[in-house]
């Protein structure tokens, strides 16, 4: 009766390790698979990921890139997105807030936009580019790699182009833009005038 006792314990505590290296593989294989772009979008949708922001990315996003980085860094952006939610992004002070060391800062500004010949298309690669504009309107430029020339060596953490293709999408309080190293960009262009605009710039690491 006892052997046959210990015998059940031994397969009741076997059953129990077999789930957990089942369910452990599961989750593994899961943060490895590819989010396709139908999957992405979705995911971005639930706002699971918002931590009470209210805008959402822009529509151009790549949602792929933003689910990628969110799920190998989940911790990083909650505790940016957290910031977000938490301060009046409209009285806030301007300079520059850490949210964890070097992996993760927010520069708040009050900052004069200019004409497109003023401003230089740029990418960058150990940061992802977080920018929203919570007061008045920023015209951004969109370009793809393939229409750019560099014009400059890359100095950490930055590189200049030249275009023959931009796209200009006008900033709204109700959406920001993440920009990932390849999404070439041009900021701080005026839209219909000149003007002084509140933006908000998080600069989060990249996780190739």
């Amino acid at each position: 009766m006892k052997n046959k006792s210990f015998l059940s314990r031994v397969l009741s505590t076997f059953s129990i390790l077999m789930m957990c290296s089942i369910l452990s593989a599961a989750y593994a294989e899961s943060i490895n698979t590819p989010w396709s772009k139908k999957k992405a979008h979705r995911w971005c949708e639930k706002k699971e990921w918002s931590n009470g922001f209210k805008p959402i990315p822009y529509k151009g996003t790549d949602y792929v890139e933003f689910a990628t980085q969110y799920q190998k860094n989940q911790e990083l952006w909650n505790k940016m997105f957290q910031w977000l939610s938490k301060n009046d992004l409209l009285t806030i002070p301007t300079g520059t807030y850490k949210i964890d060391g070097k992996r993760c800062f927010i520069k708040v500004s009050d900052s004069q936009t200019r004409d497109a010949s003023k401003s230089k298309i740029e990418s960058h690669r150990q940061y992802i580019d977080f920018q929203y504009v919570a007061r008045g309107t920023e015209r951004f430029g969109l370009v793809k790699p393939k229409d750019a020339t560099p014009i400059s060596e890359y100095k950490p953490d930055v590189i200049h182009y030249n275009a023959k293709k931009i796209k200009y999408v006008d900033s709204n309080p109700n959406f920001f833009f993440l920009f990932f190293p390849n999404d070439y960009h041009q900021a701080l262009v005026k839209a219909e005038k000149e003007e002084t605009v509140r933006l908000i710039v998080a600069k989060i690491e990249y996780i190739p």
